[in-house]
């Protein structure tokens, strides 16, 4: 069995204060890889690496990370800053899910412009790294300029935090196989993920890098209810809510219903050659969590 992580993707109004912590302790106490975090910015989500720092403080094995981070919304100067500080202060635990944006309105918020924002974010990947590993980075290139800048603190983990992108485009699995640390595959294309990693590692391939070296991921959403169709309606509803609309049939595609159905579905997907996998609790309640230590997490490990 793979690694599996835990995806905070419940927005604001559904949570309280303390949800944050305590399920970031929980999640670390049931013996979960990883917790990660959704970007949005117009949208009622909670700011992603101020959250993973409030996870940071109140944990200290489990993996943290960007399930995806905007880059290209954010200047690199001040998200490699952040970035750094995060995976300090976490003791290097820190994974940069990067995304490259499908919403207008995440772009136009910031005053920043839509087109050409996958190379926007490219170049602000290149230029994180440099600053992350050399001393007086100037940079002159087609979206960012600065001049003699250095950095610090540096990330703990050397030569900088992983990378990893998401994205199902043609373009965005070039950049995967170019680019990345890992790749985190979209829900609805994990059953056919066998094909999407043939080609990415044709572009790992391509480019000189060894595919082996990339971590196969994918992201998930999950609802445990005896009550399958209790369950199919909760990540019905979360669906809608966040991409206004279900493009799939929900039963088939994720982890829904019963302990047992669930546990049979994570098989089935670490079965397609996920190295991690990265799930999303469609229902805001942590009793979810508490039946997935309980209930989920020993199936899988029979």
């Amino acid at each position: 069995m793979g690694k599996i992580g835990l995806c905070f993707v419940n927005p604001a109004p559904q949570i309280q204060p303390g949800y944050v912590t305590t399920l970031a302790k929980k999640a670390e106490a049931i013996g979960l890889h990883s917790l990660w975090v959704i970007d949005r910015i117009a949208y009622d989500n909670l700011e992603p690496l101020t959250l993973l720092a409030a996870a940071a403080g109140a944990t200290t094995k489990i993996r943290l990370g960007t399930s995806v981070l905007l880059v290209g919304s954010r200047h690199p100067t001040l998200l490699a800053k952040t970035v750094a500080t995060l995976d300090f202060i976490s003791g290097g635990r820190f994974t940069l899910g990067v995304g490259f944006g499908s919403r207008e309105n995440d772009f136009t918020a910031v005053e920043i412009p839509y087109e050409h924002r996958g190379s926007r974010a490219e170049e602000a990947v290149k230029l994180m790294k440099r600053l992350w590993t050399e001393e007086n980075v100037t940079h002159k290139g087609r979206f960012f300029k600065i001049e003699n800048v250095t950095i610090g603190p540096r990330p703990i983990q050397r030569p900088h935090p992983p990378i990893w992108t998401g994205g199902g485009a043609e373009i965005a699995l070039k950049r995967a196989g170019r680019l990345a640390d890992g790749y985190i595959c979209g829900s609805s294309a994990i059953q056919e993920f066998p094909a999407v990693w043939e080609k990415i590692a044709g572009f790992a391939l391509a480019a000189g890098r060894k595919p082996e070296t990339i971590e196969k991921a994918g992201l998930t959403y999950m609802s445990i209810d005896d009550n399958k169709a209790k369950a199919v309606e909760d990540c019905a509803a979360y669906l809608t809510r966040y991409y206004g609309k279900v493009r799939m049939d929900v039963e088939k595609t994720f982890p829904v219903g019963a302990p047992e159905a669930c546990a049979e579905r994570i098989r089935l997907f670490f079965s397609k050659g996920l190295d991690t996998l990265i799930i999303g609790l469609a229902r805001p309640d942590p009793k979810q969590l508490d039946l997935f230590g309980e209930k989920v997490l020993p199936l899988l490990s029979r």
